[in-house]
């Protein structure tokens, strides 16, 4: 008996305490939750539901609501979609390459609405005593998102990945599933259609 219970205090348990899901790396969180562990699943939303939203936001000339349903969506599509994540991109460009198509899916049978850009751009945070430079400053950026709205959507999310959310183009790229000369030549289209519409924005278009 003395022999048993000394050897049984020795043994290694069977089941040892699971890793924090905090602690995962993020290909360590994708694996878990293609494995369909609902609390990684949460983790997941909760880390990267501020950029996808902002993402989202930013490609679709949706209001609030549609925002919020697109960002509910994306999430949706990510978990069943989690088996085929390859690690080519970042988790966060990977989710915005879902977005991309979600949205697109929503805008093929949505009418674009100018008015919703418009209210949009109204709903930049204001403040007191905001100075003219400021002022300007919004008014600047809500013309630039009415005319990003303007744009083809495949144009629209080549632009918004890269040049609003810098993303990498090889990243960029992978998570729309295009080549990367294709991503290219989509934001040398979308660069040159908003310099047009936005004869201020000048200068020479930058290289990522």
């Amino acid at each position: 008996m003395t022999t048993r219970a000394a050897t049984r205090g020795h043994l290694v348990p069977l089941r040892r305490p699971q890793p924090s899901l905090d602690a995962l790396s993020e290909d360590g969180l994708i694996a878990a939750v293609a494995a369909g562990d609902r609390a990684a699943r949460a983790t997941l939303f909760e880390r990267h539901v501020d950029d996808v939203h902002r993402f989202v936001a930013r490609l679709s000339c949706a209001d609030a609501a549609a925002v919020d349903d697109l960002v509910q969506a994306t999430f949706v599509t990510a978990f069943s979609a989690a088996r085929s994540f390859r690690g080519d991109a970042s988790t966060k460009v990977w989710l915005c390459g879902v977005a991309a198509n979600v949205a697109r899916t929503w805008a093929r049978g949505e009418i674009r609405r100018k008015a919703a850009m418009s209210a949009a751009a109204d709903a930049l945070p204001t403040e007191a005593g905001s100075t003219t430079a400021r002022l300007e400053q919004r008014q600047a950026y809500a013309r630039l998102l009415a005319a990003v709205g303007e744009l083809r959507h495949e144009l629209r999310a080549a632009f918004v990945l890269v040049d609003m959310e810098g993303a990498r183009g090889q990243d960029a790229a992978a998570a729309l599933g295009i080549p990367e000369g294709t991503l290219w030549r989509r934001l040398h289209e979308a660069r040159t259609a908003l310099r047009r519409a936005l004869p201020e924005l000048g200068g020479e278009e930058g290289a990522r």
